[in-house]
């Protein structure tokens, strides 16, 4: 399973639904993944928060037990067609989100998330809290 972005924010934020999902996750021992462009995200958000060191700590933490897949070959060219296909749709989605589902199609693996708008319309398995 690939964790997004929105689903890692509101863990470290203490949001109830994400922490009782994050635990059902382990309890069921389903591999957990993340994307390199959710590690280029955190790590914006740590550049642009108030306490940098402890919002890099935290992220660091979440981190350590998860493997990150790079947005290499199979993940770019999938990006780009998703992301063009839904440009010429007239309904782009974010840069970040097409890479992170795109690397969920690769992997075919399901996106957890609470962003589920953006991630169905393109395509790949949803699961949310």
């Amino acid at each position: 399973m690939l964790l997004d972005t929105a689903f890692l924010i509101d863990l470290m934020n203490g949001d109830e639904g994400a922490i009782e999902k994050a635990r059902e996750v382990e309890r069921d021992l389903v591999q957990q993944r993340i994307s390199s462009m959710t590690l280029f995200e955190l790590y914006y958000g740590v550049a642009r928060a108030m306490d940098t060191e402890s919002e890099r700590n935290t992220v660091e933490e979440i981190l350590e037990s998860k493997p990150i897949y790079p947005a290499d070959t199979a993940v770019m060219r999938k990006a780009g067609r998703l992301s063009g296909e839904l440009q010429n749709e007239g309904t782009p989605v974010g840069d970040g989100d097409v890479i992170i589902a795109a690397t969920a199609a690769v992997l075919e693996e399901p996106v957890l998330t609470r962003n589920v708008d953006d991630f169905e319309r393109l395509d790949i398995d949803v699961v949310t809290y």
